[in-house]
């Protein structure tokens, strides 16, 4: 065990050469993995439409057909086939309609703010002065402070960007290379599209496969271990991102009616913000919320408020009601791990490692709980973690609790807090000042 985790600690932190090359492998298959992370999403979609919608038509007309398998095998090949008909027809309506009715909504959102610029910076300069009247040693430094900002601005602008406007050469070399990058995006697209009908067409005949390969070339305990672990982590990664993906759509919707009730701007670009960022566990509902308020400071700070209590009242809803009713207990991490694992693969991967993080440490976790109770039973321990809050110690394979005083060994026997020794210390001196007193 000592040895994987140095291994990996190495592979992660030191291996620079080695993670290079791997950048490479990905950016070269960047298509095929964009396809294969397609279909893992939609997979779910897939198997809902087969499951709650063709089979049930299917067998109501008379036709035997099953999830694994049909005694007409022409039967169920045409089901599939269906399935990713509509499976793909379903999410190209939802990126046809997130194109033609949220990007051009969020595109005059932003256009509009840039453009009322000016208005807003006045609104804040003005509400500034109205908060700072009585206070015009503070006002100096905010307005020298704001004066610096708006220079450093100036010379950026003048003597920084704008001498790289008539530079033909540098025109030509960003605009070839922002063309290549299109194109590299576009050709990866159609691959992925692609790679992802057939992942989807044929998912069953690859699991066949990997589980043919473990049988072949691993001891029957272990190909049983590798499989049941790939299982696991499929179940951990489909619970938690399907569950989050639904979960923040739920809560952007809620969020764009909540906004147009209470007479908020730009409620698409907010709803969007909030529902994107709510992807993010633990972390992700403080960023929305706080991008939603900046943004609406700039225009009304009275409706910034309102948006804040409203955000924090949504967010409420979701971490008590909506999000464990779909999520549940999909990692099964305390509060406590899911803010380490954000920091640490947020720190690694950046932003991917935000979203993905949870369940990558979920899945790292329980392997570490299956190890540990592996070598628990083989010594014939107790692998219920509650039956070790009151142990003091092992003895025998006898577990002595903390609760008897009788078991002094390895420091178990209760030793008086801090405070106590401070209030038994100063009882002792008043007690030897009394006497001292006593004595004269």
């Amino acid at each position: 065990m000592a040895v994987c985790i140095m291994l990996a600690y190495s592979f992660i932190f030191e291996n620079k050469d080695m993670m290079t090359s791997l950048g490479k492998i990905a950016n070269s298959l960047s298509g095929i993995i964009f396809g294969l992370v397609m279909a893992y999403v939609l997979i779910p979609l897939l198997e809902g439409i087969e499951e709650k919608i063709l089979i049930p038509i299917y067998r109501k007309r008379g036709i035997k057909v099953s999830i694994y398998g049909s005694e007409d095998k022409k039967k169920r090949k045409q089901i599939r086939t269906i399935s990713v008909v509509l499976t793909m027809g379903i999410f190209i309506l939802i990126v046809y309609g997130l194109f033609r009715i949220i990007i051009p909504q969020l595109i005059s959102s932003i256009r509009e703010i840039v453009y009322n610029l000016p208005v807003y910076i006045k609104n804040i300069d003005e509400y500034s002065n109205l908060l700072l009247e009585n206070n015009p040693d503070l006002q100096r430094i905010i307005d020298s402070q704001l004066d610096a900002y708006y220079a450093n601005l100036s010379s950026f602008l003048s003597k920084k960007l704008m001498p790289l406007l008539p530079n033909v050469n540098t025109i030509v070399k960003v605009a070839s290379k922002s063309f290549f990058s299109v194109l590299g995006v576009f050709i990866d697209i159609i691959v992925g599209f692609i790679v992802a009908i057939y992942v989807l067409n044929a998912k069953e005949r690859f699991a066949t496969m990997g589980k043919k390969m473990a049988y072949a070339f691993l001891k029957e305990e272990y190909a049983n271990e590798l499989i049941g672990g790939f299982r696991f982590v499929n179940n951990t990664f489909a619970g938690f991102v399907g569950g989050k993906l639904i979960d923040s759509l739920i809560i952007g919707i809620i969020c764009y009616f909540g906004c147009r009730i209470l007479g908020i701007s730009y409620p698409v670009l907010i709803s969007v913000i909030v529902g994107v960022t709510n992807i993010i566990p633990f972390f992700g509902p403080y960023i929305g919320g706080a991008a939603g308020a900046l943004l609406l400071v700039l225009i009304d700070p009275i409706k910034a408020l309102v948006f804040l209590i409203f955000v924090i009242v949504l967010q409420q809803f979701d971490g008590n009601i909506l999000g464990p009713l779909i999520l549940g207990n999909s990692t099964g991490l305390s509060s406590f791990w899911v803010i380490f694992a954000i920091t640490l693969f947020g720190g690694l991967w950046g932003i991917i490692g935000l979203f993905v993080g949870v369940p990558v440490f979920a899945v790292f976790y329980a392997l570490v709980a299956r190890i540990t109770n592996m070598y628990l039973t083989k010594r014939n321990l107790s692998t219920e973690t509650t039956d070790y809050d009151d142990l003091a110690y092992i003895e025998n394979g006898e577990f002595k609790s903390l609760g008897d005083s009788e078991n002094s060994k390895y420091n178990a026997g209760k030793e008086p807090d801090t405070f106590e020794r401070i209030f038994k210390m100063k009882g002792k001196k008043r007690k030897s000042q009394t006497n001292k007193t006593e004595g004269k």
